[in-house]
């Protein structure tokens, strides 16, 4: 097993969401080309594999939301250090609803103040 380790500590857990059938009208869309739902589908179990067997992290795995194409890229909703979890205010209005889900899977979260933010 490899340890996950960085300057400011030790990697234990890893949240993971997973991909919807939706996935392909996702917001964050930059070509045009057709998404292979299926190939998205393997590469995802892969990398959760790989999170757990290979890295031996603890992963919690929610489940995915059709009306949040996105919502597989949890790593833009919050970053969890330690006891505290900062909540990010995605760019996209579509994406703002993903934010509840994981902050309920973690400890409590810390929102930042936006009005007024450019």
């Amino acid at each position: 097993m490899t340890a996950l380790t960085a300057p400011f500590g030790r990697f234990t857990h890893s949240v993971v969401r997973a991909i919807p059938a939706s996935f392909g009208e996702g917001a964050l869309r930059t070509c045009s080309a057709q998404v292979d739902l299926a190939a998205a589908l393997r590469e995802h179990e892969h990398y959760v594999a790989v999170l757990k067997h290979r890295l031996g992290l603890q992963v919690v795995e929610l489940p995915a939301d059709e009306s949040l194409p996105d919502c597989v890229f949890v790593e833009d909703a919050a970053v969890v250090c330690g006891d505290t979890a900062l909540v990010t205010r995605p760019g996209a209005p579509s994406r703002r609803k993903e934010v509840p889900v994981p902050t309920a899977a973690g400890p409590p979260p810390v929102h930042f103040e936006t009005k007024g933010l450019t």
